[in-house]
């Protein structure tokens, strides 16, 4: 594996130290959300849509085989809730993305994504561990397809030009 897959780990959990230290689980949940948002933005620029079905998918996957794990050990979990946005929110969101952008350009010179789906998997993981259980996989989807929705939305809803430009 290159120099970047090493880099990852390090960027994400640094960044996720200083936004520990100064706001709540609940803010810190919406930031490593916003940058796993990022990075899920980022793959489908790359690859598009099935690239980014893809992500989603094994992002389902890796919750569904870890609720499996957990009942087949006896101990089942109670799936955590999305907590809601509180003040330093938006403060965590400005790190954590920070972070996801920062793995972003490093990824620039890959030939794959690759790297980019594996901070993906780090981003989920450190979410699990921030709110101590996994969410449910349509909570977790929900929150990291809702832009896309409301952009499908808007643009669905807005009315086609009827000017023309004259050069």
């Amino acid at each position: 594996m290159s120099s970047f897959i090493e880099m990852i780990e390090p960027v994400i959990d640094h960044s996720l130290t200083i936004a520990n230290s100064r706001a709540s689980v609940g803010d810190v949940a919406h930031g490593l959300i916003a940058a796993l948002k990022r990075i899920r933005a980022a793959v489908e620029e790359v690859g598009g849509y099935t690239m980014v079905s893809i992500l989603d998918g094994a992002i389902r996957d890796r919750l569904i085989i870890r609720g499996l794990r957990a009942v087949r050990s006896g101990e089942p979990e109670q799936p955590a809730t999305i907590p809601t946005a509180g003040p330093r929110a938006l403060m965590t969101e400005t790190i954590m993305v920070a972070a996801a952008d920062t793995c972003v350009i490093y990824s620039a010179d890959e030939p794959d994504v690759t790297g980019l789906l594996y901070a993906a998997f780090m981003l989920v993981d450190r979410l699990i561990e921030a709110l101590h259980a996994a969410p449910t996989c349509a909570d977790l989807l929900e929150c990291l397809q809702a832009d896309d929705e409301r952009d499908e939305i808007v643009f669905a809803d807005a009315p086609e030009s009827v000017f023309a430009s004259v050069h």
